[in-house]
């Protein structure tokens, strides 16, 4: 562990911060890149990025809160009701966080007459991007991390909040590593003629949600951090699984059609 990157008399930077801010950078480089190959405005978005970034801030914290509802209401009183507000105690939910920006998303490009699918093409492979690089600050800071392990890459953490005194996985840096790969998969899958001759946007988005919802569901059967248990199973799983299976019924569904109509003709 590593939680501080820089510490002076006068001011100390957090590794997990700096990684979430590199991670922030190179999603907008990305961003920046594909939005304007595909022929999308990106001050669209530059226009309406505070409202996003409140938005993923107040979609982290609700659902953050709803699945630790006992960790901040374990009493009634407004010391504790204000608590909900300090949002660098680090209580964000990642979930929450996307689902926020989706539904602003889909607000925004109905009212301002954008196509919503062809922002998700360029968004996800970006945002994913983003998170690889975050996962990398929760290595240093000690969070999301996994199970006990006897594999030879298991890494040992020093430190109070991890319940492990033996070698465990290294969850955050598979998180890295699948979705650098996805990632990098989605822009170079872009790139490719077969996929510029599909008319009806949206397909790297759906197929680049379903991918990283999947590894991200196997990313949890590896994860020993503490989390909220639904019939013994990981919450943050379950809706993985869920996110999966409905993006990639819906993505074969979208493009199936539009096959078959081609195949007719």
């Amino acid at each position: 562990m590593h939680p501080e990157l820089i510490q002076t008399q006068y001011f100390t930077i957090y590794t997990i911060w700096f990684f979430f801010a590199a991670g922030l950078i190179a999603a907008l480089y990305t961003l920046s890149k594909l939005s304007n190959k595909s022929g999308l405005k990106i001050q669209f978005l530059v226009n309406n990025f505070w409202k996003f970034f409140l938005w993923a801030i107040v979609g982290a914290r609700i659902l953050a809160i709803v699945l630790n509802l006992k960790t901040y209401f374990y009493e009634f009183s407004g010391d504790v009701f204000l608590q909900i507000f300090y949002i660098w105690d680090k209580g964000l939910n990642l979930w929450g966080a996307l689902i926020a920006v989706i539904i602003y998303l889909y607000y925004l490009c109905d009212k301002k007459e954008q196509s919503f699918w062809k922002w998700m093409d360029v968004l996800v492979p970006s945002i994913i991007l983003g998170l690889a690089i975050g996962n990398l600050g929760a290595f240093f800071e000690g969070i999301n991390y996994g199970k006990e392990t006897s594999l030879p890459w298991g890494v040992n953490f020093e430190s109070p909040a991890i319940k492990y005194t033996v070698p465990i996985h290294p969850a955050q840096i598979y998180a890295f590593l699948y979705s650098l790969a996805i990632s990098t998969t989605l822009i170079l899958l872009g790139k490719t003629e077969k996929v510029r001759q599909i008319k009806k946007p949206g397909f790297i988005g759906l197929t680049g949600i379903a991918a990283y919802s999947f590894f991200l569901f196997l990313e949890h059967f590896v994860r020993g951090d503490d989390t909220v248990m639904l019939l013994g199973i990981r919450v943050e799983q379950i809706i993985a699984l869920i996110v999966a299976i409905s993006s990639g019924i819906f993505l074969f569904l979208r493009y199936n059609k539009r096959t078959k109509k081609e195949n007719h003709k």
